[in-house]
C-alpha cells in the first residue's frame, strides 16, 4: 500500500503537512536542493499503486494522490564529539567519531499514531546500517524538534545525549 523512494521533482512536496511549519518548509524549499548538491538524501513514503490511491481516499484521505508525499525522512553524514554522546557509548573512541544524521523525519498530520514514522525509522535505520558497511559510521544522530519526538524516538532504543534532551543517539554496533 505504500513504498519508500528516494525524493524527486515529481513527488507533491507543497500539498504535505505534519503540524510542524519547519520540517514543511524544508521539505518544500530545502531537500530538493540538499538531494541535488549531495549534501543530504531524502526518502519519501508514496502510494504504491492506483489502488494504493484509492483505498485512502476510500478511507478518507480525500487528498492523497500518486504523487501525494505521505511521510519522509532525511539522513546526512556527520561528525560529533564524544563529550555530546551518553557516557555508555563513547568507550574506547577517539574524541570525534563519524555518525549518521537523521535531520528530520515527519509524517503527514492526518496518518500521525498509525504506525507510519515507525516505518519511515525502521527503513532509515536499515538504510543507515547498509551505508555504515562501506564508510561507518558509529551510530545514529537525531535532533528532535519537540519532547514528544523524543520520546518517539526512545522507544525505538534511541538514548539521549548528554546535556541535550532533544538529540538522541542510537549506537550502531554492539560493543564487545
Amino acid at each position: 500500500m505504500i513504498r519508500l523512494e528516494p525524493l524527486t521533482g515529481d513527488h507533491d512536496r507543497n500539498a504535505f503537512d505534519c503540524g510542524i511549519e519547519a520540517l514543511d518548509k524544508w521539505l518544500r524549499q530545502i531537500a530538493l536542493q540538499h538531494q541535488r548538491k549531495g549534501i543530504s538524501r531524502s526518502f519519501v513514503a508514496v502510494p504504491n499503486d492506483d489502488q494504493s490511491v484509492a483505498a485512502f481516499r476510500n478511507a478518507g484521505y480525500e487528498g492523497v494522490g500518486a504523487d501525494s508525499i505521505l511521510g519522509f525522512y532525511a539522513m546526512a553524514s556527520a561528525h560529533v564529539s564524544i563529550g555530546d554522546l551518553p557516557a555508555g557509548v563513547v568507550k574506547r573512541y577517539p574524541r570525534r567519531i563519524p555518525v549518521t544524521r537523521l535531520g528530520r523525519l515527519a509524517t503527514r498530520i492526518d496518518m500521525q499514531g498509525q504506525g507510519l514514522g515507525r516505518l519511515l525509522l525502521a527503513d532509515a535505520v536499515n538504510r543507515a546500517k547498509g551505508a555504515a558497511q562501506a564508510v561507518g559510521s558509529a551510530g545514529i544522530i537525531v535532533d528532535a524538534k519537540r519532547d514528544r519526538a523524543s520520546r518517539f524516538y526512545q522507544a525505538f532504543g534511541f538514548r539521549l545525549c548528554e546535556d541535550q534532551p532533544l538529540i538522541l543517539c542510537l549506537p550502531m554496533w554492539s560493543r564487545k
